[in-house]
């Protein structure tokens, strides 16, 4: 397999596991997934993606304590190191986008939450 192809396969599967996990915290199923994403694009991804993914994961990771989770000031910087993450994938990918920074200025996960089984 071409290798833009093999890291772009990569990227998607953390992406989805990464909002899996955004989604439904408690499914140990997803948390598993982004754990070995992680641990998966620490061998295939360029050192810019790494570093990127390192920091975000630090920023991330529940020993962080330093800002408050339920704050506006942790969403914004959880966004801003996620914005920075996808767009060093971007560019490992496609190489230098001309207008990456006019038109991803932000970037957010989405997802359906998963169905939950009604107890009466």
């Amino acid at each position: 397999m071409e290798e833009r192809k093999l890291k772009e396969e990569y990227y998607k599967s953390f992406i989805k596991a990464l909002s899996d996990v955004a989604i439904d915290n408690f499914s140990e199923d997803a948390q598993e997934r982004l754990s070995e994403g992680f641990n998966s694009l620490i061998i295939i991804a360029s050192p810019k993606v790494v570093k990127e993914l390192m920091e975000f994961h630090d920023f991330i990771r529940p020993s962080n304590t330093a800002i408050s989770r339920d704050s506006e000031e942790w969403s914004i910087e959880h966004d801003k190191r996620l914005r920075t993450l996808v767009k060093a994938m971007r560019e490992d990918i496609f190489g230098k986008e001309k207008y990456i920074d006019e038109y991803i200025s932000q970037v957010h996960l989405v997802g359906k939450a998963p169905k939950r089984s009604k107890k009466n």
